[in-house]
């Protein structure tokens, strides 16, 4: 990272509120209006008026601040003599601020910024930088410490692999409610595809249980897999998904994911398989989706392999299916919902919009909903995780 890059993603986060200041009146003393109004003065070089408006945002609410505001507010007090003193306090706040979106190469160049210039000839600069780089390292011990707990406990949970003569018999292990990670091998390669198997509680291996399958995005941006982040549970899946469906989450990576890789895609149907041999599930079979990627994949599975799945359900998915698969006829007669928001940046809802039409004709259960907003990661809005959670209740029938 680049001196100063810190202080820049500052400015753009205290400045791009401005839009919607200009609606609001000067008047307004709300904390998101003073911050915006702060956020101005800092970058019209004007750090004596920005130190008092962040002053003022901070004495209303100051558990508020994020590590963003608190340091841009500290460099408009750095560079106002008169209010220095709030700049140590503000650093002193930022130090206990948890959890720290930095890392130590971001503190090193914090600590040659010339924008706190005045605060590092000053004796309690070093005391300063030893409390963050040891907030960073409590931090980073605590996360290690998260992730090794979470990978003991989810594959505590994993179930053995049933025995053929169990197979045959129809025959399932109790399993503990929870997360279970398991690694599907692939053939003739070393890789081994991670995924998460949510158990609902009450589930019972003499009950069929509905099955969902989720493919989440960014594939073309994630280098590794994610399996070791304990905060995968706050994926809107598990939450929206029915109280009493198996939850399959496959966890894809750049190199071997649901955009340019066919034996990623080949895979999703061995983990399905591997979960219905290892738990009671649903007859009719899992339902399949997943977001941005991931529902581009969910439809590419529509129309080429709709037979491995019961119904489909596709959010902010791109216009064409990956692979150069063709459209065609999308589901074959089972439900493929999709949802895409008339903001979307990414995938412009006019393209989305064009290619269901040429296309629904053959694809009698393809459903487009627009969502009116959220962009193309509306599903991480207040309102997304109600649309995917309606989804799944029309694909997942009770029995």
């Amino acid at each position: 990272m680049k001196p100063l890059l810190l202080l820049g993603i500052t400015y753009a986060l205290l400045a791009g509120r401005a839009a919607s200041a200009q609606a609001q009146a000067g008047t307004s003393t709300t904390y998101e209006h003073l911050m915006e109004q702060g956020g101005a003065q800092l970058q019209a070089q004007n750090p004596c008026s920005a130190a008092a408006l962040f002053e003022q945002a901070f004495a209303r609410d100051s558990t508020r601040a994020n590590e963003f505001e608190l340091f841009g507010a500290a460099t408009a007090a750095a560079a106002c003599p008169a209010r220095r003193a709030l700049a140590w306090r503000w650093l002193g706040q930022l130090s206990r601020h948890r959890p720290l979106r930095m890392t130590p190469k971001d503190l090193d160049n914090v600590s040659q910024d010339p924008a706190l210039a005045p605060l590092q000839a000053e004796a309690a600069w070093p005391r300063w930088l030893a409390a963050m780089r040891l907030a960073l390292a409590e931090q980073a011990a605590a996360a290690n410490a998260a992730q090794a707990r979470w990978l003991r406990e989810t594959q505590a949970r994993a179930l053995p692999s049933p025995a053929s003569s169990e197979r045959k018999r129809g025959k399932m292990a109790a399993a503990q409610p929870g997360y279970a990670l398991y690694f599907s091998t692939v053939p003739n390669d070393t890789v081994r595809m991670p995924y998460l198997v949510r158990v609902p509680a009450g589930y019972s291996p003499a009950k069929p249980a509905p099955v969902v399958v989720y493919l989440h995005g960014g594939i073309v941006s994630t280098p590794q897999f994610g399996h070791t982040d304990p905060d995968v549970v706050e994926e809107p899946i598990f939450a929206a998904a029915p109280s009493n469906a198996l939850v399959v989450y496959p966890f894809g990576r750049q190199s071997f994911g649901w955009v340019k890789q066919p034996a990623a895609f080949a895979q999703i149907v061995a983990v399905v398989r591997e979960v219905q041999a290892r738990y009671r599930t649903d007859p009719r079979g899992p339902v399949l989706g997943g977001m941005s990627n991931g529902g581009s994949a969910a439809l590419w599975f529509a129309s080429q392999r709709p037979d491995a799945f019961c119904g489909f359900y596709a959010l902010s998915p791109a216009p064409e299916l990956p692979l150069g698969a063709s459209i065609g006829r999308l589901g074959q007669g089972k439900p493929c919902l999709q949802f895409s928001a008339e903001d979307d940046t990414l995938y412009p809802y006019a393209a989305v919009q064009a290619a269901h039409a040429a296309h629904r004709a053959q694809a009698p259960g393809w459903e487009l909903q627009a969502v009116p907003k959220g962009g193309h990661g509306f599903l991480y809005r207040p309102d997304g995780p109600a649309v995917l959670r309606q989804a799944l209740a029309r694909l997942c029938p009770q029995p």
